[in-house]
């Protein structure tokens, strides 16, 4: 019973510190870590040893690909460079299968112990996540621990040598054990490892453990193209990239393995039996090889292996409209020039504005609205980055004229934030006009809202103050004139429909509130335009 205990409470302990151990590393893997990650993949050779580094610390290739592809979707990342960090993951997570079968659990049992108190009484406070990460690894090679002190005994026992007998003839069912198990899991690292751990005590054999690794890496794949469903353009590419470096891997594995097992050619077993290790090394090695073959493959197959997937998954409009032009990360040195360029994106997504009222007059074709979709979540996207870099800037040491300045550029983005979300209701509106909405509106509202996008621009863009003053002008308090425009449509439309009437006022109240918020921007384009002359004089 002893050994059933250990071998059950093995596997418990193994996954809560999986679980505890991915959950630390994703409170890790904030927006400054991406910010530095970015940073440092700057060549093919630091991408991959980035990527060696990023794998062997989440061993989880999902996730990883998902970050990867955030970056590069965003403009933060080459795609190439995305692509070489994916595979030398790969790499990178096999380090944790070698160590997983050495014999290393005095080194196990303290870094449980100190991690275990660091992570019970939280201190110190900052290292938080990282004490629970410790931890968390720490409990999963304890797991491994105990699942072997468990397994041995039933390795022992006749039945199971029976069963085991039988089963060697089946080798693809251990593949798709393999596969299977990984989507349940959502680990190919841990089951993997978990398939060694039995094959050293004699559950499994050598053959079946390979097929079974095999089919991890495959399942893996799988699961990262199910998440990877509705995603599109770049990062699609990236994550596509992972999934193709396990399909290609595993069908060259495959079919060495049955070259071997049917026609007696001495390859992939052959070469980790003549090594003489221990069977649960040798196991860890055929991990090894099938990643690190993988990596080293495509790598220097990069360039027709990403013309090919770019070309599969080509990047989609809303990528090209979300990445910033003009921000920079580094803010350590010239905070008065990172806020010139600040003011620059910020002048480049005001001017992405008339882009609603190209739709709205038909313009722009919008099949479906999706256009519409992409064009406001591009336009979140950048103003999030341009919250973030401000947010940074304020710790800066900047001159009194440029806090000013700052501040202008602050309020300003929160005023464009909320006018594009009217800009977007207005449009969402617009499409459940009828007829005679439309005439009405397409003659005078629309063609009055694209002169006033197309001045807000002009003022943003413009150094003179001119352009500023005049949409100031052109957007004062026009409350009595929209009533009045209300009171005449609506006598002269006496027997219009009750969805007309309701939509007829929506309509007019947005553009009401789209007006009052473009004399808000206005008056603060015309301060920024004034502190700006001060500052050169």
């Amino acid at each position: 019973m002893e050994g059933i205990g250990n071998l059950i409470g093995g596997i418990g302990v193994f996954f809560v510190g999986l679980h505890l151990l991915s959950t630390a590393l994703k409170q890790m893997a904030g927006r400054r870590f991406r910010l530095h990650f970015a940073k440092w993949v700057g060549t093919p050779g630091r991408a991959g040893l980035v990527g060696f580094v990023a794998g062997f610390l989440t061993q989880s290739m999902s996730a990883l690909s998902f970050i990867a592809g955030s970056l590069a979707g965003a403009g933060m990342i080459q795609v190439r460079l995305g692509m070489l960090v994916i595979f030398w993951a790969n790499a990178g997570i096999g380090i944790m299968i070698l160590l997983a079968v050495l014999d290393i659990k005095i080194v196990v049992l303290l870094l449980l112990g100190l991690a275990g108190i660091s992570f019970a009484f939280k201190r110190p406070r900052r290292l938080e996540a990282l004490s629970q990460a410790l931890f968390g690894g720490a409990m999963l090679f304890y797991g491994l621990i105990m699942l072997r002190a468990g397994a041995e005994p039933l390795a022992q026992m006749p039945w199971f040598e029976s069963v085991l007998m039988a089963g060697h003839s089946s080798y693809l069912l251990a593949f798709l054990a393999g596969v299977l198990l990984t989507a349940l899991c959502q680990s190919s690292t841990a089951v993997s490892i978990l398939a060694i751990a039995m094959t050293q005590v004699g559950l499994f054999s050598m053959e079946q453990t390979m097929m079974i690794i095999y089919g991890t890496n495959v399942g893996s794949g799988a699961i990262s193209w199910l998440l990877a469903t509705a995603i599109r353009g770049t990062p699609k590419q990236l994550i596509m990239s992972q999934v193709l470096f396990n399909f290609f891997a595993g069908v060259v594995f495959v079919t060495l393995f049955y070259l071997e097992n049917l026609a007696g050619i001495p390859l992939v077993r052959a070469l980790v039996n003549s090594l003489a290790l221990p069977l649960e090394q040798q196991a860890a090695l055929v991990y090894l090889l099938f990643n690190w073959g993988g990596a080293v493959v495509l790598s220097l197959l990069l360039t027709p292996f990403a013309r090919s997937i770019e070309r599969v998954w080509p990047a989609t409009r809303e990528e090209e409209w979300s990445r910033t032009r003009f921000l920079r990360d580094d803010l350590t040195d010239a905070p008065e020039l990172h806020l010139g360029l600040l003011a620059r994106e910020q002048a480049r997504l005001t001017c992405r504005l008339p882009q609603y009222s190209a739709i709205l007059l038909d313009q722009i074709r919008d099949d479906r609205g999706k256009v519409l979709e992409a064009l406001h979540a591009s336009f979140l996207a950048v103003s999030k980055e341009i919250d973030a870099q401000s947010s940074e800037l304020v710790s800066r040491p900047l001159s009194h004229n440029g806090l000013e300045l700052l501040l202008v550029l602050q309020n300003k983005q929160k005023q464009l934030e909320a006018f594009e979300g009217l800009l977007l209701q207005f449009s969402l509106c617009c499409r459940e006009w009828t007829g005679n909405l439309r005439s009405t509106f397409q003659g005078t509202f629309l063609q009055g809202l694209d002169f006033l996008l197309h001045t807000v621009c002009e003022a943003e863009s413009s150094d003179e103050a001119t352009d500023a003053e005049q949409l100031v002008l052109l957007t004062q308090d026009k409350g009595d004139v929209f009533q009045s425009i209300r009171n005449v449509y609506l006598s002269g439309e006496q027997n219009m429909d009750i969805r007309d009437r309701t939509a007829f006022l929506e309509l007019t109240g947005l553009y009401e509130r789209m007006v009052w918020t473009l004399g808000r921007i206005a008056a603060l384009q015309l301060a920024q335009k004034r502190l700006a002359a001060g500052s050169k004089t």
